[in-house]
């Protein structure tokens, strides 16, 4: 029922037309009334817990997307990577980088290399190789600056080339050891190789940097370690050759007396000196000693002293050799000294004694003995011994006269370090009123060196040859 839209009455049944006013009714369309459904709570609740699994799911989605590019954003990664090495946090700067499996690495070690190779360019040339693969070029390799392959940036597709994963994957150094001594053992982190004397071996892959080792290798003598630090540096080749230094090996031992039994160690070997050319391998770090046992010439059993080695070579020394040695080493000395003053006066003395020989005879033939006093020490026995001559020669009532024909420097000698002898070769005339004669002499001359003077303390007639002209 519907009231009349004119007049307002009231519709008393299903008239078509208002019985007030007359106005046509509406038709009243009956309204179907469906049965509506009820939902009891649990159902209600489990689709509200629908609904709320759905936008968790399209949150966690939505987040998962945004962890994901936040991880795998390169450029943090770079900043991140830039943080572990200014704070010097060289593990956490290492776990950046890709190593290829049964690489030996030393973080620390890592860590000082790239600081020696200058983190500011190593971390530009990085930058360069991700923009390169962002524009989806092949990047370059990363060198050192010895030349060797250091990093690789690599591009690795994730979720079906959804995001992409930039790598930095480093290229390791193939160490290679060459062997000092038969069964030698060398330990770089954990790392052991045997092999002998030689030989070289592969030790294994490394990140560049700093490693600690330790070598050995057996001997009957005593115990041959070393240990120290390497810098594993490529050779541009991405190669590295190890020559541990263990400051050992053979040892050539010789002896004053070569037939002498050897000793090591205070242990008699049975052997002489002449049979073992070589002993060892030893350490050359004096733990092996060495003497060794022969008899004198009386007979007498001598030991020599005691060596320890620490080189490749031993000498053993006996006293009474040495003491031969030494005295005969100074006998060459003084003679060697003797050659070189001779050397040094010869000429100088040789006009000294010519001149002498020329006043002598202004002397004899003028009985003045002012020509020759000069050359003889003041108040000297042999100055005394001429000056008589010269007197005596005043006194021969007569005429006489003497012509030096040579003088000819035969030999000069030291005698020491302050004494020459000269010997020579004299020829002359001599005239006087009853009889001439030739003289052929040779005299020995002592000549003092006093400074830079010479004087004659004695002369020595050798031999005289006299005749009549």
């Amino acid at each position: 029922m519907a009231n009349c839209v004119n007049c307002g009455v009231k519709r008393q049944g299903t008239e078509n037309f208002c019985l007030n006013c007359g106005t046509k009714l509406e038709e009243v369309v009956p309204i179907k009334t469906t049965k509506r459904s009820t939902i009891n709570p649990k159902q209600k609740k489990m689709r509200i817990a629908s609904i709320i699994s759905i936008f968790v799911i399209i949150v966690g989605l939505y987040g998962a997307h945004l962890f994901l590019n936040w991880k795998y954003d390169t450029s943090k990664i770079i900043i991140e990577m830039n943080k572990a090495y200014v704070k010097g946090e060289h593990t956490e700067f290492l776990s950046f980088f890709s190593i290829p499996e049964k690489v030996i690495e030393d973080s620390e070690g890592f860590y000082s290399f790239i600081e020696d190779e200058g983190w500011d360019q190593l971390r530009n040339q990085i930058k360069e190789e991700v923009k390169i693969l962002e524009d989806d070029e092949l990047s370059n390799i990363i060198l050192d600056s010895h030349g060797n392959k250091l990093m690789s940036v690599t591009n690795e597709p994730l979720l079906f080339g959804l995001y992409d994963r930039v790598s930095f994957v480093l290229h390791p150094i193939k160490v290679q050891a060459e062997i000092p001594l038969n069964e030698t053992s060398i330990v770089i982190n954990e790392q052991t190789v045997t092999e002998d004397e030689g030989k070289s071996i592969t030790i294994g892959n490394f990140l560049p940097g700093e490693y600690n080792w330790k070598a050995s290798a057996p001997s009957e003598f005593a115990t041959i370690e070393n240990e120290g630090i390497i810098n594993v540096i490529g050779d541009g080749n991405n190669s590295f050759i190890f020559k541990p230094e263990m400051e050992a090996g053979m040892a050539t031992i010789t002896s004053d007396l070569p037939d002498a039994v050897l000793w090591v160690n205070n242990k008699s070997t049975g052997k002489t000196v002449t049979e073992i050319t070589s002993l060892g391998p030893v350490p050359y770090d004096g733990t092996v000693t060495i003497t060794a046992e022969a008899k004198d010439t009386e007979g007498k059993i001598v030991k020599g002293e005691q060596v320890a080695i620490k080189s490749n070579s031993a000498h053993i020394k006996f006293a009474h050799i040495q003491d031969k040695i030494a005295s005969d080493r100074k006998k060459q000395l003084e003679i060697e000294v003797m050659r070189l003053l001779k050397n040094e006066h010869e000429e100088n003395v040789g006009y000294y004694i010519d001149n002498f020989r020329y006043d002598f005879e202004n002397a004899l033939n003028s009985a003045d003995f002012s020509y020759i006093s000069g050359y003889f020490p003041t108040s000297s026995e042999i100055q005394s011994i001429y000056l008589k001559e010269i007197e005596n020669h005043g006194k021969i009532d007569g005429y006489y006269d003497y012509d030096f024909q040579s003088n000819t420097i035969t030999d000069i000698k030291a005698i020491d370090q302050n004494t020459l002898y000269v010997e020579t070769a004299e020829v002359f005339y001599f005239y006087s009123d009853d009889e001439d004669y030739i003289y052929n002499k040779t005299k020995g001359y002592t000549v003092t060196i006093n400074g830079d003077q010479y004087f004659i303390t004695n002369i020595e007639q050798l031999t005289t040859e006299k005749e009549i002209i």
